[in-house]
């Protein structure tokens, strides 16, 4: 396969995962993003080419762009970087890929679908365990029930670090409360609004819902009216957030915001190698109609890095091979890929 895809933002963790996926598959990409030491520390080792460049500097981004068929953005907080990268993608026709599980940012790139279609490009969000195995398991879950009226999503890893990009994604959103979907609507509920437990494929653990990239494209492909994410918590943990509920404001000012991140940047770098090979992530999706009929669903994945890195690649090179069911415009990766995209990766096992 000829150089055509670029990674953006291939000094962050996720990025460098997806790097180093390329160079053991040889696939030749290109490597890109503002921090030259970093970038150029990822390109020694892989032996790719790689271009130095700022999402400000926009012209410089273009240019770049317009010699690519795909990207794949890994430079969070999307909020903040979705914007500028998909601006540039439009006008170079350039099929846009991240890998976000940030509402606001698949809010945001949603907007941009009519000017994609276009274009005759494909924005697809979530590429990675946000949202992939999620996606594919709520189109099934519809396609199975296709008078469900509300779908709960659980998921929880083995004891894993998160990513320094998604701590600090976290911490600038946790201000703004916790999120469900209701009627149809977004609805600002409070932190750990909610908490059950659920029966994983390992074992019962403790859930909290949790504002999450799935509602926004569960909703999308499914039209699902209520919804619900969790993640596993610990019950101490959930008492720390529900304390600190009235105090959440504080991480939306500017100066507090900037300190956490800092020390986020200090001190978290991410799940270390042997759990990027050994761990697995448990997920639960059931939905309901309104006869109260109950359908259940369950999957086991690899470690959610190792699975994002492996997504990411394999739907950017389904762009290139044109296996995306031919539409343009915003998609999810269920729609553009199918529900049964998660299951053609290794270590993925589906529980009816």
């Amino acid at each position: 396969m000829e150089e055509s895809i670029l990674i953006y933002g291939a000094n962050g963790y996720t990025g460098k995962l997806i790097s180093q996926e390329a160079f053991k598959q040889k696939i030749n990409v290109h490597l890109a993003g503002r921090n030259k030491s970093a970038i150029q520390e990822i390109a020694k080792q892989t032996g790719f080419d790689y271009s130095i460049v700022s999402l400000e500097e926009k012209d410089k981004l273009r240019n770049l762009l317009q010699s690519f068929h795909t990207v794949i953005h890994c430079a969070g907080p999307f909020t903040e970087t979705a914007k500028q990268m998909v601006d540039a993608c439009i006008e170079t026709k350039t099929n846009y890929l991240d890998i976000t599980g940030e509402i606001w940012a698949f809010e945001e790139v949603m907007n941009y679908s009519n000017q994609a279609s276009k274009a005759e490009i494909k924005l697809i969000s979530g590429v990675g365990f946000d949202v992939v195995p999620t996606d594919c398991l709520a189109a099934m879950l519809k396609d199975r029930m296709p008078d469900a009226n509300s779908i709960e999503m659980a998921f929880v890893g083995d004891k894993t670090a998160m990513s320094r990009g998604t701590a600090v994604t976290m911490a600038k959103n946790i201000s703004k409360g916790g999120f469900i979907r209701q009627a149809g609507k977004l609805k600002n509920v409070p932190l750990a609004y909610s908490v059950i437990e659920i029966d994983f494929p390992h074992k019962k653990r403790t859930v909290m819902s949790i504002p999450w990239g799935d509602l926004m494209t569960t909703y999308h492909q499914t039209e699902i009216p209520n919804i619900t994410i969790y993640s596993g918590a610990s019950k101490k943990l959930i008492k720390r957030i529900k304390r600190f509920r009235a105090f959440k404001f504080l991480l939306g000012i500017s100066w507090i915001q900037k300190k956490v991140r800092t020390k986020i940047e200090q001190s978290i770098t991410g799940p270390n190698q042997n759990s990027l090979k050994t761990s697995h992530t448990y997920i639960v999706g059931t939905v309901k109609n309104n006869k109260d009929e109950a359908l259940t669903l369950k999957m086991i994945t690899p470690e959610a890095y190792k699975l994002t890195a492996l997504t990411a690649l394999e739907a950017a090179k389904r762009l290139i091979n044109d296996n995306s069911r031919g539409k343009t415009g915003y998609l999810t990766p269920a729609q553009a890929f199918g529900k049964d995209f998660i299951l053609s990766f290794e270590g993925v096992e589906l529980i009816e």
